[in-house]
């Protein structure tokens, strides 16, 4: 067989192979049975995904601040790492106007001043019999080889994302900063989903404001589009964690996506009154289960082993979400008595 046929034959066999391939998978698409999702090395949803998970927090942040240094005094967390309605607690003006910037005022400063003209004070700026001698440098320790690389790398990663330009940001660019936020953001989540700050994070996100592009054609399609989005997202949420009935931050997370859930359904015309009542129910055995095994954990001195800020990160959304669960009750227990009379919530729901 010469070399021409061998070549003929390898392309058709290759063509049967992949329309062969592709009927197959149109068949698997149309049954919803295609696999979509891809989970590169098992990391989404194992323990060193929850470790990815909790270091994504750091990269979220620089993208949330355009790159801007925010320091925020010890105890205080980002008012954006929960979302129960409320929107970001600080804002970030566009653009950097002079004298906001001292370290790249002083460099124009430089360009702009007399080069032969003396600093010193006695001089008064005249001309001088003295030369301009350099600066000397103090003294200082050299504090070793790993505190010096780390406070390289921190001051390249700080360059690389701070922004010199002085002009506001292009319709374009804010939607690159966007792109490139929601990526991160859906990252983090899809690594541990019953990770609080990742969820409250990506909720806040699809549901609030800096989701929108505001005063643009079609914004309310759009605000309804990304709210049906972070609906869907706390359903999922809540079901993913309903399936740890031991963790205590599957719980407290779970807790916070089925009140969201709840909020989320508030605003629909004619909100479904069973799934809102399956809601209410989750929501008061979720947070009753918290409270058994923090209280377990606390007898057994297995508490301590959460970190110092996640503990205060539970506990201050238990009674966030605990005074909230009074409100929703409150507002749809109104809405059940109307539609269904006699129809309370189910046991778990109350305070």
């Amino acid at each position: 067989m010469n070399r021409t046929r061998i070549h003929c034959l390898r392309i058709a066999l290759l063509a049967v192979g992949l329309t062969a391939w592709g009927m197959q998978t149109n068949r698997l698409y149309r049954d919803g049975k295609f696999a979509k999702e891809h989970n590169v090395l098992h990391l989404k949803q194992s323990p060193f995904g929850r470790t990815l998970s909790l270091a994504m927090r750091g990269p979220v942040d620089v993208y949330w601040h355009r790159g801007e240094p925010h320091e925020h005094p010890p105890g205080e967390e980002h008012p954006h790492d929960h979302a129960h309605g409320h929107a970001h607690g600080h804002t970030h003006e566009p653009g950097l106007a002079a004298g906001d910037d001292p370290e790249l005022d002083y460099l124009v400063s430089l360009l702009e001043e007399d080069p032969h003209e003396c600093a010193h004070e006695e001089c008064k700026g005249e001309a001088c019999d003295h030369g301009h001698e350099p600066p000397i440098a103090a003294n200082e320790e050299f504090p070793g080889v790993r505190p010096y690389l780390l406070e390289r790398i921190e001051a390249m990663r700080t360059a690389y994302n701070s922004r010199s330009n002085r002009t506001a940001e292009s319709p374009r660019h804010k939607a690159y900063i966007m792109g490139e936020m929601e990526r991160k953001l859906a990252v983090g989540y899809d690594l541990d989903p019953s990770n609080l700050a990742a969820y409250g994070a990506y909720f806040l996100f699809k549901s609030e404001a800096l989701a929108r592009v505001e005063g643009q054609s079609g914004e309310d399609l759009l605000i309804l589009d990304r709210r049906r989005e972070a609906h869907t997202l706390a359903h999922r949420t809540l079901q993913y964690c309903w399936r740890f009935p031991a963790e205590a931050p599957a719980m407290i997370t779970g807790a916070s996506a089925a009140h969201d859930c709840l909020q989320m359904l508030s605003e629909h015309p004619e909100p479904d009154m069973h799934l809102a009542q399956s809601y209410l129910q989750r929501l008061g055995l979720m947070l009753q289960q918290y409270e058994t095994i923090r209280q377990a954990m606390m007898e057994n001195n297995t508490w301590e082993d959460f970190p110092a800020p996640r503990r205060a990160e539970m506990e201050k959304t238990h009674s966030l979400i605990r005074a909230l669960q009074r409100a929703d009750l409150h507002y749809w227990n109104g809405h059940l008595t109307r539609n269904t009379p006699g129809a309370q919530p189910g046991p778990g729901s109350g305070s």
